[in-house]
């Protein structure tokens, strides 16, 4: 898993630099360094949970899906674009298979709860949104800052879910 964590220690600096696309490209490296994972299969998913190799995966994911959370929040047409949406159903997918493998993991969680207020609107998006952001808050590694930024975010998801609300600004943790 050396090289594993060597690829991610560069596509974190990539995003640290705003350099997402290319981020994006490293944690996509990465996960194909790990063993080959068929994200349909339950049971395989279910034994990777708890596990160090499940963790950094969880991780990996949960960080391309944050990259792409950039990338559709800057986009030139803004976030109700074409882009923007690909790129928050690619955040919103990469974020649910993180929490699928890691369900405790708080910045999944999170992360799947701005994705999926990120793409069109559904009172059932917002609502699994919810369900996303009050598992984040539940999820013992909650930093207070974090649990700040979820909390802002899940009253924003829940006053969506029943009268459409404009979306915050800066709503995505860097």
């Amino acid at each position: 898993m050396g090289d594993v964590e060597a690829v991610k220690a560069e596509a974190n600096a990539l995003y640290a630099d705003s350099k997402y696309e290319e981020a994006i490209a490293k944690y996509t490296e990465a996960i194909k360094l790990m063993p080959e994972l068929d994200p349909d299969d339950d049971d395989v998913i279910a034994t990777l949970n708890g596990t160090p190799e499940g963790k950094l995966r969880a991780v990996l994911l949960s960080n391309r899906a944050q990259a792409f959370l950039q990338i559709g929040k800057m986009d030139p047409g803004g976030i109700e674009s074409k882009e923007a949406r690909k790129c928050f159903m690619k955040a919103s997918m990469d974020a649910g298979l993180a929490v699928e493998i890691a369900p405790d993991y708080s910045k999944a969680q999170y992360r799947k709860g701005l994705a999926l207020l990120g793409m069109p609107e559904t009172p059932q998006r917002a609502k699994e949104a919810v369900g996303a952001l009050e598992a984040a808050l539940k999820c013992s590694d909650m930093t207070p800052a974090l649990a700040d930024e979820v909390k802002k975010m899940l009253q924003y998801a829940q006053e969506r879910r029943f009268d459409g609300v404009d979306m915050p600004e800066n709503c995505v943790v860097s």
